[in-house]
């Protein structure tokens, strides 16, 4: 049962476009509003895109940047608390967060993409 749980985790960090479409189409289901089931699979996995995107650039460039991904990640909060404390004068924190985390999802997104073509490439190419 244990096997089959990790094998399942480790399916869907392989390929997070298939969570992301599988939770999409589960909120759907469930809430029967679109928008808002595409922000649950939006939220829901982003932490997928972001493992694998680690894992892709460890296998492709051969070092690891996850140190280098949070500071990236610390860097836009701030400046999105920043933005709101000068724009706005009252910091909602957990606003800001939402912002970073969506904006995470579509950064990686893009890069997950960009590393898949990068190693198909690669693959071809050697």
């Amino acid at each position: 049962m244990l096997e089959y749980f990790i094998y399942s985790i480790a399916f869907f960090i392989t390929i997070p476009l298939i969570a992301t479409a599988l939770t999409y189409i589960i909120s759907v289901k469930i809430h029967r509003v679109k928008l808002r089931a595409l922000h649950q699979a939006v939220n829901w996995t982003t932490i997928l895109y972001i493992i694998a995107v680690s894992i892709m650039l460890n296998l492709i460039v051969g070092s690891s940047f996850t140190g280098w991904m949070v500071v990236l990640f610390l860097i836009a909060l701030t400046s999105v608390i920043i933005s709101q404390w000068k724009y706005k004068n009252e910091v909602v924190f957990r606003k800001a967060v939402k912002i970073i985390w969506r904006f995470a999802f579509l950064l990686y997104f893009m890069v997950y993409i960009l590393l898949v073509f990068i190693g198909i490439i690669q693959q071809l190419a050697s």
